[in-house]
């Protein structure tokens, strides 16, 4: 092998190393931020499609001041805080509907952060004492008669409160592989405007 191939070759390695290294930092800033995370996490999902081949595109704000909690963290901050908590998850159909317009509601009166409880990823050591404590929030399943957390599942909660709860879209909204249309934007918005006046007072 001449000097000059073993250079290139060097060279090639030295690159590959750079951009590992930038990847392996771009990935932890990501991860570090959860604006960005939040972001990153929602948008990766826009053009994967779900099983009867329809995609739902969400957009994400950079400055979405989502704050992911977890573990006792979620039972602390619903006894103590002030603010939002959603239930979700990043590829349930129901919740990327809503995203957006709980941000631009929460955005639009200054409410921040909101907390995110990312139930496949956050919850799994306290869900027994979680659902003890939200009891009569919860849905009851039809066939098992057990009570279960339904996304998208926002609470509004003041100084340790819940003063507000709502679970899912509007009752109109059947379809959430079809957007839903304004007046169904406008009525959820509402709704979620209202309990943040709750908040307020």
């Amino acid at each position: 092998m001449s000097d000059r191939m073993k250079k290139n070759i060097k060279r090639i390695i030295i690159i590959i190393g750079i951009i590992f290294l930038l990847l392996t930092i771009f990935v932890g800033i990501i991860i570090s931020n959860d604006n960005l995370h939040f972001k990153f996490d929602y948008e990766s999902l826009n053009n994967i499609p779900y099983e009867n081949g329809r995609k739902i595109k969400v957009s994400i704000p950079f400055n979405n001041h989502i704050q992911y909690i977890k573990g006792k963290e979620i039972i602390e901050t619903l006894k103590t805080k002030t603010g939002i908590v959603y239930f979700g998850y990043n590829s349930c159909p129901w919740c990327r509907n809503v995203i957006g317009l709980l941000i631009e509601t929460a955005k639009e009166n200054q409410i921040k952060p909101i907390y995110y409880v990312d139930i496949h990823h956050a919850i799994d050591n306290v869900e027994g004492e979680l659902k003890e404590y939200l009891g009569d929030y919860l849905r009851v399943d039809e066939e098992t008669k057990e009570k279960v957390l339904a996304v998208p599942d926002v609470y509004f909660i003041k100084n340790g409160k819940i003063i507000g709860h709502h679970i899912s879209t509007v009752k109109s909204y059947k379809n959430p592989y079809k957007g839903m249309n304004d007046k169904q934007k406008k009525e959820l918005k509402d709704i979620y405007q209202e309990m943040i006046e709750e908040m307020k007072k």
